[in-house]
């Protein structure tokens, strides 16, 4: 385990504590970076880890935090209508706010994510990331099968409660959430005839993974899953007693009367359960592609403190493995990473809604709206022919507004669904963020330094990329600084009257760099 154990508290520099924020959060400016370098390594793992959960700080919109009307006060309310297109209107309005409602619901939580950092009062950036996390290895989205946006965010929010609590606890809320139950088809499983849906994803995705169950431990699972149920009226948890099988079952070698939380316990007293979530926390934390050693190593830490997140993160990033060669802007940023890491950056609010949800999109990642049950993928698979495209476009798009070409990619069918709502194309469009490079120079007080082309390059190469770049990628940049319209070499200064201008192209090609996609 000598990878897991401290690296040197002289290690940690501005560069690793940018590291640090990059993967237990959403980034941050190179200036928080510095901060939380000289609170040294320790004191800044532990404001990340040990944090405050945000509570009702920062609460969702009422409506979205308001049940929607039951299914069955719609269908009669319907049926009291005898015009049959003034039934079709109100079937569609049903529907049109509902798709206004999860738009809100992404808006506010990636508001959450850009409103995040590790400061006493604010929102804390591992929560919301761990809550992301979450998010994808529990799949369940919007609108198949659920067509309302007030479960999905009961979900996200216990999400967000229970982002860094043992493993266990999670499991046995996860088996209780509403969502969760109409996603997986278990809302309807009952004695006699059990859907073997949920106890499937359970075991394969949420768990234990392919090769560690049989056939028969889906069935006995099922059937201990039974009766787990939700009142639509409200969209709360109900345990249906006279659904439920009560009789004996045999999971996993284990035989009982068994329930849901008896499965629970049973499958998080398998070893391949802290291998199988060792691994998801290896690939999303650390590094893409763990070895074994590595995967046991970890596997052994979380099931050794009984499942504790905490303990394990702490471990983590202290250890000489996270901070290596091999684990350092190794990993591919998600398009929400990529989106809310630019904006700290730039010290903007979010641009429209519908601007930003349609970038993630079509970069791939749009929030409740997980591919299928597997959640997103992540890794190298954030990147092709289209979504690279996209990912450019979008640091064009802030520093410069919408191309005419902005968003679309050459699959149609990523959007041909909310096409009206979400191809931004449109060909007059002032930028989607008002940012002032000189005049977050000045405040920073950075503006004396600003001598030359090669000061003002290095200055957004340390805000943006946050790492000591490549040589020529630093060489082109000052290259271009120093080069005028006409191809003759120009000085660049903060008091320059196009200085805004040029400035935004430097780091629109920062942005666009291999580089830049990684953290």
């Amino acid at each position: 385990m000598g990878f897991l154990a401290p690296v040197p508290a002289r290690s940690f520099t501005p560069y690793a504590a940018s590291h640090l924020l990059w993967r237990a959060g959403f980034g941050g400016t190179w200036e928080e970076a510095e901060e939380l370098s000289s609170r040294g390594l320790d004191a800044a793992v532990d404001a990340l880890v040990d944090y405050t959960p945000s509570g009702d700080h920062f609460v969702a919109p009422e409506a979205i935090r308001t049940p929607p009307e039951s299914p069955h006060a719609f269908e009669a309310r319907l049926k009291a209508i005898e015009d049959e297109d003034i039934r079709q209107k109100e079937r569609q309005e049903y529907y049109r706010v509902e798709n206004d409602l999860i738009r809100d619901l992404q808006a506010w939580w990636l508001s959450r994510m850009l409103a995040s950092a590790p400061l006493p009062g604010k929102i804390p950036p591992l929560e919301e990331k761990l809550t992301l996390f979450w998010h994808s290895h529990f799949a369940s989205g919007f609108p198949d099968k659920i067509r309302h946006t007030y479960p999905l965010w009961r979900q996200n929010e216990t999400f967000r409660s229970l982002a860094i609590k043992p493993f266990p606890e999670q499991l046995k809320a996860l088996i209780q959430d509403p969502a969760m139950l109409v996603w997986l088809d278990n809302a309807s499983s009952n004695r006699g005839n059990p859907n073997e849906n949920f106890a499937r994803e359970l075991m394969e995705l949420f768990t234990l993974g392919v090769g560690h169950y049989s056939e028969a431990d889906v069935k006995e699972a099922a059937r201990a899953l039974t009766g787990y149920s939700v009142e639509r009226e409200d969209w709360s948890f109900r345990f249906r007693e006279s659904a439920h099988d009560p009789e004996e079952k045999t999971f996993l070698g284990k035989s009982g009367p068994w329930g849901g939380d008896d499965v629970i316990d049973i499958l998080c007293a398998q070893t391949a359960a802290a291998d199988f979530m060792a691994g998801k926390f290896l690939r999303f934390f650390v590094c893409t592609a763990p070895d074994p050693e590595m995967i046991a190593a970890v596997a052994d830490l979380y099931r050794s403190n009984g499942y504790d997140l905490k303990s394990l993160l702490h471990t983590l990033f202290r250890s000489e493995l996270f901070y290596s060669e091999r684990a350092m802007n190794s990993v591919v940023k998600s398009p929400v990473v990529l989106s809310v890491g630019a904006l700290k950056s730039l010290q903007a609010p979010l641009p429209e809604a519908d601007l930003l949800l349609g970038a993630l999109q079509v970069m791939g990642q749009e929030l409740f709206f997980p591919p299928n049950v597997n959640g997103w993928p992540g890794g190298a698979d954030w990147i092709n022919s289209n979504t690279l495209l996209v990912r450019y476009n979008f640091a064009n798009f802030l520093m410069h507004g919408v191309s005419p070409d902005a968003f679309k990619t050459q699959d149609r069918k990523m959007i041909d669904r909310t096409a009206s709502r979400r191809e931004f194309i449109a060909t007059e469009r002032s930028a989607a963020v008002d940012w002032q490079p000189r005049a977050q120079i000045e405040e920073s007080g950075a503006a004396r330094r600003m001598l030359s082309a090669r000061d003002v390059v290095d200055y957004f190469l340390r805000e943006f990329l946050q790492r000591k770049p490549a040589r020529d990628l630093r060489d082109n940049l000052i290259r271009l600084a120093e080069t005028d319209g006409a191809g003759g070499t120009r000085s660049m200064n903060v008091r320059d009257k196009d200085f805004d201008e040029r400035a935004r192209g430097l780091v629109h090609l920062i942005m666009s760099s291999p580089d830049y996609q990684l953290c």
